[in-house]
């Protein structure tokens, strides 16, 4: 069987799985008290996944996948272990199961969205993904209006290139995102005849 990239994350339970944005902003005084700030890079999600302790067969599967991604020259497909579903959905996944269209995007993170279920209903702070062309993005709802089977919904980071463009997919349900492996982030420290395997995953289209 051929393995295709970029690769999905292992089959194993996760009990740490922190996603946060790095959004590099440099401060330079100017004088007369005014402060300039500049974006010196371009916002990414990283991932610090910790697996529940492993017997052997199970920790030999996962160290196999991880070799298999070379360091980060091979990307992987990341889906939050258990941040699946907008908040309100948790018990009842099905509205937000339906992906919808991406009309538009004013304002640079404004996302104008058609065929959504017209009952999804998304709170602050649930997760939204775009694709596109074998691109992905995830962001955060930061504020949403709408009903029937439009939303306008303002997403942060703002999203760039393909995926901002008209006709793109808008998930609710599972969003992925392409990550890469961190160089020599990969740990197994054995307790007892288990392992306890971390790692970092770093956003890279």
């Amino acid at each position: 069987m051929v393995i295709v990239f970029p690769r999905e994350m292992p089959d194993v339970r996760f009990v740490t799985a922190d996603v946060i944005l790095a959004d590099p902003v440099k401060a330079s005084p100017s004088g007369a008290r005014l402060i300039n700030y500049t974006q010196v890079e371009d916002p990414a999600w990283h991932a610090s996944m910790v697996t529940r302790p492993l017997f052997y067969s199970e920790y030999s599967a996962v160290e196999a996948w991880w070799l298999s991604l070379r360091e980060g020259l091979r990307a992987v497909l990341f889906r939050h272990p258990w941040d699946c579903y907008p908040r309100l959905h948790r018990g009842n996944p099905a509205p937000a199961d339906v992906a919808g269209v991406l009309v538009s995007v004013t304002s640079g993170n404004v996302v104008d969205v058609s065929g959504v279920d017209a009952a999804l209903a998304l709170s602050v702070g649930d997760r939204v993904g775009l694709e596109r062309l074998g691109r992905y993005y995830v962001g955060r709802v930061a504020d949403v209006s709408g009903a029937g089977t439009t939303r306008q919904i303002t997403i942060e980071p703002p999203p760039q290139g393909i995926v901002t463009q008209a006709g793109a997919v808008v998930r609710f349900a599972r969003p992925a995102l392409i990550m890469r492996p961190v160089p020599g982030s990969f740990q197994a420290p054995k307790a007892g005849i288990r392992y306890n395997v971390s790692f970092q995953l770093r956003e890279s289209q």
